[in-house]
């Protein structure tokens, strides 16, 4: 359910130096946030199919916003634990940097990942994609460590091959692109019955070969603000 000052009609499409320079910095920082619309959940605890339920934003929206914490596998580890019940979050490719226009310089670190179903290594790839954004360690010398607590994360499923167009952080994507039917996907992906996509590549090929298919953002306009109000 969204928050009860969301007003009709409210699109909330940011771009990468808008999640990290404002609402994840704002929220390692302890710093109010003007519209509460990121709930704080363990995404690891969940599967994604059932993280739509969870966002605050309306749920024909194609995509969902989270803050996270970053569980660790093993104590006082670096490594992130990112298993869930029914399978896991796998990285792919590299990480690539948020950089900020007006500082020109680097103020955070986006890492996309691909949830696969069952356990590594046999595990099945699938549609479902995150990007993790974690703000710049010289942006957190005062808070403590907190920086390694909270992740800024981006959960989306894609649906066939699409092209990625960037433009100052933007990425776009037709909205045909994603599944129409986010309400069935537990039915279809059964923790009992792993399902492959037809659209991905197997395991076995490099995870970076497969990138120019991922996009960013679903919103076609590059130069639209982060949060509009439609008629």
């Amino acid at each position: 359910m969204a928050p009860a000052g969301l007003p009709p009609g409210f699109r909330f499409h940011p771009t990468d130096e808008e999640l990290v320079n404002y609402y994840l910095k704002r929220k390692i920082h302890g710093q109010e946030i003007e519209l509460d619309i990121i709930p704080e959940v363990d995404l690891y605890k969940c599967e994604p199919w059932e993280l739509a339920e969870k966002s605050f934003l309306p749920s024909r929206d194609p995509e969902w916003y989270f803050f996270g914490p970053r569980d660790r596998k093993y104590p006082n580890g670096f490594r992130t634990n990112r298993a869930t019940r029914a399978g896991y979050w796998k990285s792919t490719g590299k990480d690539r940097r948020v950089t900020s226009q007006g500082q020109n310089r680097a103020i955070g670190m986006k890492k996309t990942l691909v949830y696969y179903r069952g356990r590594a290594p046999q595990g099945i790839r699938t549609d479902w994609v995150m990007h993790e954004y974690r703000l710049d360690d010289k942006d957190c010398q005062d808070t403590l460590g907190i920086q390694d607590s909270y992740a800024l994360c981006r959960v989306f499923k894609k649906n066939g091959v699409c092209v990625e167009l960037e433009d100052n952080g933007h990425t776009s994507m037709s909205m045909s692109q994603y599944s129409p039917t986010i309400t069935n996907d537990y039915e279809t992906m059964s923790p009992d019955v792993p399902i492959a996509s037809s659209s991905c590549l197997d395991e076995d090929d490099k995870d970076d070969s497969w990138m120019q298919f991922i996009t960013d953002d679903p919103w076609c306009s590059p130069n639209s603000p982060h949060a509009t109000l439609t008629n």
